[in-house]
């Protein structure tokens, strides 16, 4: 419950400090981030169609009715991963801006150190990326046995935990704290991980499924830099 208004109280700070602080110019390179994906993902879904109607052949339809819930996940996370790398340099300096804001304290700009935060963060995303991979295969087995609703929630539950993570490591960085110990905190604070990380993948998964263009667009120039703010807001609480 603590973790919940946590996020909300996070949330409502991050919308105002954007806005009495006019970090709107943040938004431009997410907006055409954001406008790309949309023209890259109405573009290849032909290819998807174009498979639909091997599923009414009897052995061909069986193979790929029990992969295609996999190879959704999968492409998800590899999307979500892309999303991620791309609006790093942007997250990393929206919780810089953040820290300092709370804080009082000004973090003067190097490019070493903004360099090795990047490659640290690329390391995290890739190993994030990698075992949500691992795991989301042995929920896909699992899954015979437990069902597809068990598959559905827990490889979202999954998802969501890493992206959720992510997104707390680049505040965790700025206090110096070692990636061993951020993992530490990711366990110990799994809660608010799993809801940054469902937030994210709702205001992408929801608008892309329903074919949604308008929020699709909104949801991916906005919320990867809200949610930014909000974790770096939720961090600074949580480790008073």
């Amino acid at each position: 419950m603590e973790a919940i208004q946590s996020f909300f109280s996070s949330f409502s700070y991050a919308v105002r400090l954007v806005w009495d602080k006019k970090l709107f110019w943040y938004f431009i390179p997410s907006i055409f981030i954001a406008v790309i994906f949309y023209l890259l993902f109405s573009g290849g879904s032909w290819i998807s169609e174009g498979a639909s109607f091997m599923e009414d052949w009897w052995l061909i339809g069986w193979i790929l009715g029990a992969f295609k819930s996999l190879f959704a996940f999968i492409g998800f996370m590899l999307f979500e991963f892309i999303l991620l790398v791309l609006f790093a340099p942007i997250t990393a300096l929206l919780a810089e801006r953040t820290r300092e804001e709370i804080t009082g304290e000004s973090i003067p700009f190097s490019v070493a150190i903004f360099m090795n935060a990047f490659k640290r963060m690329l390391v995290i995303l890739t190993t994030a990326f990698l075992t949500q991979l691992l795991i989301t295969v042995i929920l896909w087995f699992l899954s015979f046995f437990l069902g597809d609703l068990f598959y559905t929630i827990a490889s979202m539950i999954n998802i969501a935990f890493f992206i959720g993570f992510s997104y707390f490591d680049f505040a965790l960085e700025l206090d110096e704290i070692s990636a061993k110990e951020s993992r530490k905190f990711g366990r110990k604070n799994w809660l608010a991980c799993i809801l940054i990380g469902l937030v994210f993948s709702a205001g992408i998964y929801i608008p892309q499924t329903f074919g949604l263009v308008i929020l699709y667009i909104v949801t991916i120039s906005f919320l990867p830099n809200l949610l930014a703010i909000t974790a770096t807001k939720m961090y600074c609480t949580l480790k008073k």
